[in-house]
């Protein structure tokens, strides 16, 4: 039997995997026996096979077991982790029969988009993978965002008291640099290609990557033909391949990281800032990520972009404690140091309180969650039928 099983759609970019490569490197070194099962979702039937980049990472370790689907035989494991409830709304393609004590699925993602419709739905998500795995969930949300959605779903849903927010070897995230002591000033953002990850506005996209006089801009990750598509002139831009360079190494380069999105998008967490905390480049965020860091960045509208810069230029000395200060919380709030001691909690049946969250936005209405629920099906966005209809029709 297995110590630990984690589950993933093995084509999953940036924040998922990382988390939990981030979770498997804490049970390895604390001598567990560990295991990584590959399934495929609808959700990610864009992606091309195999193993993303980061999950490869994350099988580089030999003290690993893979373990690979097959019809029939259960899989032991004393904990399995399932890691984004989309994977498992969507339906996996073959059947992963678990025989654990708990399993518990690992919330990355939110119910709700920002426009308030609805992506998937917990009660529907938690059936599916009993009927493919024989188990039934307890949801670890990752953020107080993600609880207060999740709580809207009780009591059909087994909605643990404990979160299971990111963590981070904060030891490989050491910047070599203060920000806002160079001659020049350099704003950038990292992230997956993906066009929600980006304001959907030609001018918004301009206006988040101000070009500033005696300034340069690099960009990690950028869906270049959708930003075409846009009229976005680039030609400004230092732009890499996603995770083209070490991601330490790339946000230890920049003196602000400047990071907005698609109006219809929403941020469970936010790693990639998380990251560029850790590294000490100072925040300047879209407001709706305000209720995840709080007093750790600025917040601003696109348009406003260029000002909130201009001004921490003008007080390096307040932007730079700033950058300290962020980095002392984030490595307090999630260093690998709480993920055995959440464990045990978990295992041992007495979950600590969910850890202390920013004021979190309002449970929902049940009556509104059927509307959502209906627009779903209007939209052919909910039954596994529909859902593998829509994934054939991009392929």
């Amino acid at each position: 039997m297995l110590d630990v099983l984690c589950v993933i759609d093995t084509r999953f970019t940036g924040g998922t995997p990382a988390a939990m490569g981030s979770d498997i490197a804490v049970f390895l070194e604390a001598g567990l026996q560990v295991g990584v099962a590959g399934v495929r979702s609808a959700y990610l039937a864009d992606m091309p096979d195999g193993w993303s980049s980061k999950v490869s990472e994350v099988m580089a370790d030999d003290r690993l077991h893979w373990i690979e689907p097959q019809e029939g035989g259960a899989v032991a494991a004393e904990t399995v982790f399932l890691h984004h409830p989309m994977t498992f709304f969507c339906g996996i393609e073959t059947p992963l029969p678990l025989r654990a004590k708990r399993v518990c699925l690992v919330a990355h993602h939110l119910p709700f988009r920002a426009d308030g419709s609805m992506q998937y739905d917990p009660i529907a998500t938690a059936r599916r993978i009993h009927r493919k795995t024989g188990a039934t969930p307890e949801w670890l949300p990752v953020s107080g965002v993600c609880r207060a959605q999740l709580d809207a779903f009780r009591p059909f849903i087994r909605l643990s008291a404990l979160d299971w927010p990111n963590v981070f070897d904060v030891g490989a995230w050491e910047p070599r640099r203060e920000p806002f002591s160079g001659g020049s000033l350099v704003i950038g953002r990292h992230s997956r290609p993906d066009p929600l990850k980006w304001p959907d506005r030609a001018a918004d996209v301009r206006a988040s990557l101000p070009n500033l006089p005696g300034g340069e801009i690099r960009v990690m990750g950028c869906p270049r033909a959708e930003m075409a598509k846009l009229g976005v002139d680039m030609s400004a831009w230092k732009v890499l391949e996603f995770d083209e360079e070490p991601v330490a190494g790339f946000l230890d380069g920049l003196d602000v990281f400047a990071y907005h999105y698609h109006r219809a998008y929403s941020e469970c967490f936010g790693r990639t800032v998380a990251e560029a905390m850790l590294m000490k480049a100072v925040c300047v965020l879209d407001p709706r990520l305000e209720p995840t860091f709080g007093n750790l960045a600025v917040y601003c509208p696109p348009e406003d972009t260029a000002q909130m810069i201009t001004r921490l230029q003008g007080d390096p000395v307040a932007a730079r404690a700033l950058a300290s200060r962020a980095r002392e919380e984030i490595t307090r709030r999630h260093g690998t140091s709480s993920v055995m001691p959440r464990l045990a909690a978990l295992q041992a049946k007495t979950p600590q309180p969910a850890i202390a969250q920013p004021a979190a936005e309002r449970t929902i209405p049940r009556h509104l969650i059927a509307k959502k629920l209906i627009g779903m099906v209007r939209r052919r966005e909910y039954f596994e039928w529909q859902i593998a209809a829509r994934a054939q029709s991009r392929e």
